[in-house]
């Protein structure tokens, strides 16, 4: 390395220690958390984070003076649950402390993390409006061609909710392998992998696929012995599953109330 690439490395170096020492200096104060803040983002368990309306609620915390903390929990149509909290900042810390315990949480960026009960919590001075999905329209006349590929469902629609799939927040996961002579059901239940193979045929623009005799395929939510595939003009794979204990012609709307499910693919693009 010449004298010049030294210094300016040496240089580079001493301005990014700079700016970590300012960091690391920096005093939380009351003036920081005071006020009103929503929760945009939250996770259950795991690594997945998704917008509360998901679940068709809304959360907002209230941080008040005097260390009066309360967080106003909402669904529709139901009177908002309330809870009250006290906090306080210690050693730069932001602590909150419910039902005898105490939590330290994390400030950055603006923004106040909150982990308790296996929840966490990501507060925000800004709401954000929750967009639900839209799913596309059927293609018209797709070909086997078009189906084939790995996919992978990344949401679920259920009794009005949307829900991104994953272990934690519905319990499974799902795979599939499409190809021309026979496809593969991948699901993951409760940490046990399960396969099936399937054969499928094309019925006018859906994509018929049925498990081998010997296969039982499905969740605990619902079967997947037959599963009829729409391909969209967004990209998705719509799989929306019969109605488990049905009698015939009966349908899955209860009271006004819809109680039907409808999955949705991603295809997985493989960079090579």
């Amino acid at each position: 390395m010449n004298k010049k690439m030294r210094l300016w490395v040496a240089g580079t170096v001493g301005v990014l220690m700079t700016g970590l020492m300012s960091v690391n200096a920096y005093a939380l104060e009351e003036k920081d958390v005071i006020g009103t803040w929503y929760v945009n983002e939250l996770s259950m368990g795991g690594d997945i984070l998704f917008h509360p309306g998901v679940m068709g609620m809304e959360v907002t915390v209230d941080i008040k003076e005097g260390g009066q903390m309360e967080t106003i929990m909402s669904y529709s149509e139901e009177e908002p649950e309330v809870n009250q909290l006290e906090w306080k900042i210690e050693n730069d810390k932001f602590l909150m402390t419910y039902d005898d315990q105490t939590e330290e949480c994390e400030y950055t960026d603006g923004k106040i993390t909150i982990t308790a009960d296996g929840t966490t919590m990501i507060l925000s001075r800004e709401k954000e409006e929750y967009e639900p999905y839209v799913p596309g329209k059927p293609v018209e006349n797709p070909a086997m061609e078009d189906f084939k590929g790995e996919w992978i469902c990344t949401l679920m629609d259920a009794v009005g909710m949307q829900m991104p799939v994953n272990s934690e927040l519905t319990g499974f996961e799902m795979m599939l392998s499409i190809q021309e002579d026979k496809s593969e059901l991948i699901i993951i239940e409760s940490g046990e992998e399960s396969k099936a193979e399937l054969h499928g045929e094309m019925d006018g623009n859906t994509l018929v696929l049925k498990a081998a005799a010997e296969d039982e395929a499905g969740t605990m939510l619902f079967s997947c012995d037959v599963m009829r595939l729409n391909l969209l003009d967004d990209g998705k794979l719509c799989f929306e599953p019969e109605s488990d204990g049905s009698e015939e012609g009966e349908t899955s709307e209860t009271d006004g109330e819809d109680f039907s499910v409808k999955t949705y693919f991603d295809k997985v693009v493989v960079v090579e």
